[in-house]
């Protein structure tokens, strides 16, 4: 990973709480089809019966090209509308490979410098970055989810008083709450692996890991820090007014068009001796036995 970019998304992120306003708070995490799920078990996504691999190649878009960057800051973390969350389920090991290729726009926006992070678990399917959990500290006074720190604070067991642009991180562990058709919370953690990719300069990126069976979210998004600078630029502008017409915000919704992008994903089941050593090393579930990445 190249420093620069984890140093100036910091800075970037760091300059911003003194400048931005309340935004818009829209959208949630939607997972959409799996990756893979293998049909020999449940979904626990879907809860019915897995298939296997129908929707292993699939043509998806993400906001603005600064989603997964803007995940790297550890004070602000980064809003999960900017990334785009995809999952895949595993009976037993297997190894993965994947190829995530920026695809034109039709809108006009750049195309997509994408990165991707790999965790064990999923957060719940529709989550929302403002949804309150045991200990969520709240969010920045410029942050779009601003509007629920007074929901947050007024729980007794809340972090107090931080400076978070939203829930998403790229390099650690994500908690997340939706709520159920009742209107109970559902809370959970994704567990950050170790496993990413990513390259400001290309256009496509591969993987290829060797994983215990279970649950796994890959999130993808954009690694371009001047993108970033220019959607928080544009942000900052608004004053935290995201509804009337203005300069600003026509800039800003134009570093959050949509980036198209496809991703082609394999599974190859680990054979049996392999998968024994693998499990016997005491390192089963989330194991990098062989990782590869590919930028073109």
């Amino acid at each position: 990973m190249n420093r620069w970019l984890v140093r100036s998304a910091a800075a970037l992120l760091g300059v911003a709480g003194l400048f931005l306003s309340v935004g818009q708070s829209s959208a949630h995490v939607v997972f959409g089809n799996s990756l893979f799920s293998d049909a020999s078990i449940v979904d626990p996504i879907t809860g019915v019966a897995g298939v296997g691999s129908t929707f292993s190649n699939q043509n998806r878009t993400v906001r603005s090209n600064a989603g997964w960057v803007a995940g790297l800051d550890a004070t602000t973390g980064g809003d999960s509308h900017n990334a785009r969350f995809m999952y895949f389920n595993l009976a037993g090991a297997a190894t993965i490979d994947f190829t995530i290729n920026a695809t034109a726009n039709s809108n006009g926006a750049s195309l997509l410098n994408p990165g991707y992070s790999l965790f064990s678990g999923a957060v719940p399917n529709v989550s929302h970055d403002g949804g309150y959990y045991p200990g969520k500290t709240t969010f920045a006074s410029w942050s779009p989810f601003a509007a629920e720190n007074a929901d947050i604070l007024a729980q007794p067991d809340n972090g107090g008083i931080g400076e978070r642009w939203g829930d998403f991180r790229a390099n650690a562990d994500v908690t997340m709450r939706a709520d159920d058709s009742g209107g109970n919370p559902i809370v959970s953690t994704m567990t950050y692996t170790g496993l990413f990719g990513a390259n400001s300069n290309a256009n496509s990126i591969s993987g290829q890991y060797t994983l215990g069976p279970g649950l796994y979210t890959l999130v993808v998004g954009g690694v371009n820090s001047t993108d970033l600078a220019v959607l928080l630029s544009h942000a900052i502008a608004t004053n935290g007014d995201y509804t009337t017409p203005s300069g600003a915000l026509t800039g800003y919704n134009n570093a959050r068009l949509a980036r198209n992008f496809n991703i082609q994903f394999n599974v190859a089941p680990v054979p049996l001796p392999a998968a024994v050593w693998l499990f016997g090393s005491g390192v089963a579930g989330i194991i990098a036995f062989a990782r590869r990445r590919k930028s073109v």
